[in-house]
């Protein structure tokens, strides 16, 4: 389609663990729309299908022309398909370039990682932006980090660098990667946690109101907390020992309790990082892999 100053428009579109947003920009970066759809327990197909449905619903409402679409989604980028998707049943046969082509064609169309899609975004405008290396901690449904070096995200070899849900929690080996499991993130992403919870109480609880709540230290929940909490600041103050950031945002949908975690998380990296790292909450709160594609896309189109 062709550009139009006035009428122009980018699509971004991030695809969570529980939540797909999706979101208008003009080209001069004002938003001009955004929906959201809850995708919890949904099929691959039918959230690809959903999400379709409320893009229409997007453009229809702005009568605008699209010059390019941005999407952000969980599990790591492979050509057109995704792998390292245990969230979402059958997202890893998923061709999103294939399905938004379909309804988008002749649009140019890019696609990237959540977590490094929220990391670009801090680096280029927000709490990472003029650091040497920074380090952008997702804490969400699933866990992983975005490792910044000037502007550049690190991508690693087949493109899963940063995908911290499969380091090991300790020396023995039941609960590996070939095993079907992500160690780190079974313990402390949401999705493990709700879990957890459910199978030590038999109660139905989310992640977010699991850390809004105080509990007995007798507790069940209590122990989990610090179990969490603990095994937490050790796997971030071993990151920060390995990358030596100047500073760690936290973003994703725990974002909104940083005060809480960080209480528990500034005191150890400073006793356990020789050069400890500032950490903040990420600029773009529990958006910011939304805003990190659609500053990807500004850079491109």
């Amino acid at each position: 389609m062709l550009l139009d100053d006035d009428k122009g428009t980018i699509l971004a579109i991030d695809f969570g663990g529980t939540k797909v947003i999706a979101a208008l920009f003009n080209l001069q970066g004002k938003l001009l729309a955004k929906e959201k759809i809850i995708i919890a327990h949904q099929e691959g197909d039918k959230i690809v299908a959903e999400t379709l449905k409320m893009c229409r619903n997007l453009f229809f409402s702005q009568n605008c022309l699209i010059s390019g679409i941005g999407i952000s989604t969980i599990g790591v980028v492979d050509g057109d398909y995704l792998r390292l998707v245990p969230t979402i049943k059958d997202w890893n046969q998923v061709n999103l370039r294939e399905a938004f082509s379909l309804q988008y064609p002749n649009v140019p169309i890019y696609i990237e990682n959540d977590v490094k899609a929220a990391a670009y975004g801090e680096v280029l405008n927000g709490a990472l932006k003029n650091t040497k290396n920074g380090l952008y901690l997702n804490l969400g449904t699933g866990i992983a980090v975005g490792l910044t070096h000037g502007e550049e995200v690190m991508r690693g070899s087949h493109g899963a660098a940063g995908e911290i849900g499969y380091l090991l929690n300790s020396v023995e080996h039941n609960t590996s990667y070939k095993r079907g499991h992500a160690p780190f993130e079974e313990i402390a992403g949401g999705q493990g946690i709700s879990q957890q919870i459910a199978k030590k109480t038999n109660v139905k609880m989310e992640a977010k109101a699991f850390w809004n709540k105080s509990f007995s230290e007798e507790s069940e929940l209590f122990q989990l907390k610090e179990r969490i909490l603990n095994l937490l600041s050790f796997q971030l103050s071993n990151l920060c020992i390995l990358w030596d950031p100047e500073v760690v945002a936290i973003g994703g949908g725990m974002e909104a309790q940083f005060a809480y975690f960080a209480d528990r998380l500034e005191p150890a990296l400073h006793d356990n990082v020789p050069f400890p790292p500032k950490l903040v909450p990420a600029y773009y709160e529990q958006n910011a892999s939304l805003n990190g594609i659609a500053q990807l896309l500004f850079k491109k189109v």
